[in-house]
This record gives C-alpha cells, structure tokens and sequence, in this order.
C-alpha cells in the first residue's frame, strides 16, 4: 500500500467518525431544547389553568350573591303582591257592604 493511501483511509475514518460524533452531539442538544420547550409549555398550560379555575371561583362567588339578591328581590315582591292583594280584596268586600272608597279613607 501506498503511503498516500494510508494517510487518506485514516483521514476518511477520521472524518467518518467526526460526521457520526457531530450528529449525535447535535441530536443531544435539539433533545435538550425540546425539553426546555416543553417544560416552558406544560408551565404555561398550569399557569392558564390556575387562572381558569381562579375566574371560576370568582363567577361561583359573584353567582351566589346574586342568586341571594334574587331570593330577597323575590320575597319583597312575593309581600308586595299580597298586599295589593289584601289591599284590593278590602276595597272589595268595603264596597259590597255598602260604603265607598272616599268614605273608608275620611273614617
């Protein structure tokens, strides 16, 4: 073999084994971003839900104290109604018996 034929089968070789060395650092550092951007990823996914669920909450708690205005709004109108009724049901039998409006309002 020829000294120039040994000097170019050791730089192929070298050069073979440089090619697979690079492509398998730069296969652990793509790797490593990734990671890193997942991680960032999944941290802004539960920061997102955190905020959700605190909204939530805020709703749930804005939702009861509207429902209780809407209890208490419903009984003041449930009282009111009956006393028109009551009012109404008075002027009524005042009425049948005989008297007047103006009559039971100067008494």
């Amino acid at each position: 073999m020829d000294y120039i034929t040994i000097i170019l089968s050791i730089i192929s070789i070298f050069g073979t084994a440089s090619s697979i060395l690079f492509a398998f650092l730069a296969f652990k550092r793509t790797k490593k971003e990734d990671h890193k951007q997942e991680g960032k990823n999944e941290g802004v996914l539960i920061s997102d839900i955190g905020y959700i669920k605190s909204s939530i909450e805020r709703i749930e708690k804005t939702l009861e104290k509207l429902e209780e205005k809407y209890d208490d709004l419903l009984t003041r109108l449930i009282k009111a109604e009956q006393k028109i009724d009551d009012h109404i049901k008075n002027q009524n039998i005042h009425l049948n018996l005989g008297g007047s409006v103006n009559e039971r309002d100067s008494t």
